[in-house]
């Protein structure tokens, strides 16, 4: 039976699978997966990270850091490139930049309004016109005299009026401050070449990362520790559902942990037997005896047992010919309840001897629940199933519960790296142009350098894992 946990970071020398490299690349094309990592992963110590299938954690919080530094960086750059100026006295270039930027955000704006009202233009369109003698005069009179009719032209006219105000500012500026003009230029050329910096090596990162045969770092960080320990634990931690008070709930579903999956990280739960299968467990040679005579007075064999002979049984199909063969792995896993183990922190052990995970299947009221889990990946750990069996001995009767959870495949964004095109060096090229024009975008969420600061700051103060401590009223349940 195997009781101990995964080996240490250090000795894991496996080649990624293809969901580890997808999850890494995703860090870098999506902002708002990149922060749940950071927040719910590398700057959580008081919660459990959950258990990995098909993946490895560790290099995607390392992605995770250096994605926000490449994001963080050139909206620093941008602050800089305005504050600086104002900071030492050269104040006309300060406002020329400023000037600048609000002209891409005048334009960034103007992009984003095109076809609102395309639809409601088209219905106008198809109206039968109806002759008009001074349609001519009509014509000539709104060319000269534009009046604002639609909600639409009065934010074109708004917008193209501050533009103008804007240009013509910078004009007067660069009339009245050469030496300031010449400045702002190159502030601009500065913040043009950062951003087209930051761009190729994004792209640079994400050929590294379908390429290279190891992902994760040499060395890793205290949290980094943490993490890779606890997602291949074998103890899982639960968030138990809420009571709910609610005359509509269904009582007749009866589960052992209510009615969310507490298979984290195993993915979406697609079957489960409800409520559980029950066997008596009967003597064979007494069949013309009434039932309750033919109960056997003590099992004739231990839960333990069967659950060892089921895993025997699983085993040979990594050994069937290549038609039928099924790619299995084995092995237990054990989920606690996050309340009951911030009474009792006992019930999440460093790791399981042999006795102690013999003693958890034997025991049906424990409150650490026993599962033995059969998973099976594909396509490079792209779809998870996984099959989980608890076994359970009471009275006299034998006790079945099963479920079976499916992790489905990552984003398309995120695999598409390894499309036509995607990567190389015309693909760095590319992405080094794509990175300058989202520049306006920048502009507008520039204050999210704050969020950065904060998050860093929290990464150095909290320590690497809060989850062996009991604080008050803080679970540790991983979600």
């Amino acid at each position: 039976m195997t009781t101990s946990d995964a080996p240490p970071a250090q000795e894991t020398t496996l080649e990624p699978t293809a969901a580890t490299r997808h999850l890494c690349a995703g860090v870098y094309v999506d902002e708002r997966f990149r922060d749940l990592v950071i927040d719910e992963v590398c700057t959580a110590p008081h919660r459990r990270v959950a258990p990995s299938y098909g993946f490895d954690i560790v290099p995607v919080m390392q992605h995770a850091w250096r994605a926000a530094a490449l994001r963080a960086l050139p909206r620093a750059t941008l602050l800089a490139a305005i504050a600086g100026p104002l900071l030492t006295g050269s104040v006309p270039a300060g406002v020329l930049i400023a000037s600048g930027f609000g002209l891409l955000l005048l334009l960034r704006l103007a992009v984003r309004m095109r076809g609102v009202d395309s639809q409601s233009m088209t219905a106008g369109r198809s109206r039968r016109r109806v002759p008009d003698p001074l349609r001519a005069h009509r014509i000539l009179l709104r060319f000269l005299l534009p009046r604002v009719t639609t909600p639409k032209a009065r934010v074109v006219k708004r917008v193209t009026t501050a533009a103008l105000w804007l240009a013509l500012t910078m004009l007067a500026i660069g009339l009245l401050y050469p030496g300031q003009a010449l400045t702002a230029l190159l502030l601009a050329a500065v913040l043009t070449l950062v951003y087209l910096a930051v761009g190729a090596t994004r792209q640079l990162i994400l050929n590294r990362i379908l390429r290279t045969p190891a992902l994760r770092p040499s060395r890793l960080s205290g949290r980094q520790q943490a993490a890779d320990r606890q997602q291949h634990h074998m103890c899982a931690v639960y968030r138990r559902t809420r009571h709910s008070d609610d005359e509509d709930d269904d009582l007749t579903m009866f589960t052992l942990f209510g009615d969310q999956s507490p298979f984290i990280g195993a993915g979406e739960l697609v079957y489960q037997w409800n409520p559980p299968m029950s066997i008596p467990l009967l003597r064979a040679e007494a069949d013309d005896e009434p039932l309750h005579e033919r109960e056997h007075a003590v099992p004739p064999f231990k839960a333990h047992e069967l659950v060892e002979y089921i895993r025997e049984a699983v085993l040979p199909l990594n050994a069937d010919s290549r038609a039928v063969r099924l790619p299995a792995e084995v092995r237990d896993r054990v989920y606690v309840a996050e309340t009951d183990v911030a009474v009792d922190r006992s019930l999440l052990p460093h790791h399981f001897t042999r006795s102690e995970l013999r003693a958890i299947i034997n025991t049906p009221e424990s409150k650490q629940h026993h599962f033995l889990e059969i998973i099976t990946p594909a396509d490079g750990s792209e779809f998870v199933a996984t099959v989980l069996l608890h076994v359970s001995l009471q009275g006299r009767t034998l006790s079945l519960s099963t479920a079976a959870c499916v992790l489905a495949h990552t984003p398309r964004a995120f695999q598409r790296g390894e499309e036509f095109g995607h990567h190389g060096a015309t693909a760095v090229i590319w992405a080094a142009f794509n990175e300058l024009s989202a520049l306006p975008n920048d502009i507008q969420y520039s204050w999210r350098i704050l969020r950065y600061l904060y998050t860093l700051a929290k990464a150095a103060v909290l320590p690497r894992d809060l989850t062996r401590t009991p604080i008050r009223n803080i679970l540790i349940g991983s979600r």
